[in-house]
């Protein structure tokens, strides 16, 4: 009744025009303190000298940008890259726990970087957090981990917290544009099914200077790697009007799913966090 009552609920404000934003990962820097060969994000591609690093200003022009076309964003979702390397991550953490729109948030690490006390301090305060998601690659070698200061300083400031386990993840073949119908594309993205849409800040760019909101966190990826020239359609430049972003969200074709495998194929299972000195390209 509870499901069925919130469905019913939603349906007629999306009828009205309203649009609540269920969840939204914000792209904070490319910048990594990994390399995983395997990064569904696509950190693997970007060299030392051409990653995106947002500011503390484009951020929050963004989500301003954002706040003020829906209704509600019910969970935001702080990524990298490592977020803990943006350097104004308290201010943006204020700014966040300020905005009535913004209903909660949550942080996802490596593990591999102690949080800092500002950080940790806001968080403790936060009204808004969910928790910070550790990912487990103790399995891996060679890189060195924080985890056991990190679940120390956490349990310690009392902020909910929790670790990925698993130690698996689906090998990612080598992104490149596949040439598909568009038949083909929308089959693909209707295999994926991702439901991770990411927003990666303007700051400055050319066509969408207030930032931009993707499909997923490659798909943005990819945006800043190939150019936003090449995913005309596939995204939210969040200088539109609302109706774009009831648009967007009824849409299944998106260029950016021609670059990724065929995913209704079964896909190899491997060791997470496979790490890798190479720098890969686009083909």
């Amino acid at each position: 009744m509870r499901k069925f009552f919130l469905r019913s609920y939603f349906q007629k404000r999306v009828l009205r025009g309203i649009v609540d934003i269920p969840y939204v990962e914000i792209v904070l820097t490319t910048k990594c303190t990994l390399r995983c060969e395997h990064c569904c994000n696509l950190m693997q591609y970007f060299t030392p000298k051409a990653q995106y690093v947002g500011t503390l200003e484009n951020i929050i022009e963004s989500l301003e940008q954002l706040c003020s076309k829906v209704s509600s964003i019910n969970r935001l979702r702080l990524i990298g890259g490592e977020p803990f390397l943006f350097k104004d991550l308290p201010q943006l953490l204020d700014y966040i726990e300020s905005q009535k729109k913004i209903l909660t948030y949550d942080i996802l690490s490596n593990g591999s970087i102690d949080i800092k006390e500002p950080i940790l301090q806001r968080m403790k305060k936060s009204k808004k957090i969910r928790k910070v998601s550790i990912s487990d690659y103790s399995h891996v070698p060679n890189i060195r981990l924080k985890q056991e200061s990190i679940f120390k300083n956490l349990k310690k400031y009392r902020i909910p917290f929790s670790f990925l386990k698993g130690g698996t993840w689906h090998r990612l073949e080598r992104i490149h544009k596949r040439g598909r119908s568009k038949e083909q594309i929308i089959a693909n993205y209707l295999s994926c099914r991702a439901s991770c849409v990411s927003l990666i800040g303007g700051g400055g760019g050319k066509i969408a200077p207030k930032g931009a909101m993707f499909v997923c966190a490659a798909a943005s990826s990819l945006s800043v790697l190939k150019g936003l020239e090449e995913f005309e359609g596939d995204y939210i430049d969040l200088t539109n009007e609302t109706d774009r972003f009831l648009e967007f969200y009824a849409q299944d074709f998106y260029k950016s799913c021609d670059y990724c495998q065929d995913y209704s194929k079964p896909s190899e299972k491997i060791l997470a966090a496979i790490q890798t000195r190479e720098v890969l390209r686009i083909g």
